[in-house]
């Protein structure tokens, strides 16, 4: 019988993470790779994750989709940041457009991505 997809959420790498490591019965080599991927590309701390995807949709209007893509790649810069969101064509005149609220947005991931460093030291 053919698995039917009943639902669909966006993770960040951090979220993906932690749900597979919660699952310890299952360790197949795939699941391992996985398991080290994420692990050396997730940026945040599952905390600091969901409360900056949060702060991105609710004060900054991102959906979740593009929420998650940030917080993958956490941009420092105006020009990262644009690279990360040009793909969504619903934002090319309400955010790509607006210098200010670029600026805004990498403030706001600057915030937590210094919170996670100094958190680390």
């Amino acid at each position: 019988m053919p698995r039917r997809i009943v639902s669909m959420k966006p993770l960040t790498i951090t979220e993906v993470k932690e749900l597979l490591e919660q699952n310890e019965r299952i360790r197949s080599p795939m699941v391992q790779r996985v398991i080290s991927y994420v692990s050396a590309y997730s940026k945040l701390s599952p905390v600091a994750v969901r409360k900056l995807k949060e702060e991105l949709m609710s004060f900054h209007g991102l959906d979740e989709l593009e929420a998650t893509q940030v917080v993958n790649i956490c941009p420092v810069t105006v020009e990262e940041l644009r690279a990360v969101l040009s793909g969504y064509k619903r934002l090319l005149l309400t955010v790509l457009a607006d210098e200010e609220r670029l600026s805004r947005i990498v403030e706001t991931v600057k915030k937590y991505v210094g919170e996670h460093q100094r958190s680390e030291d």
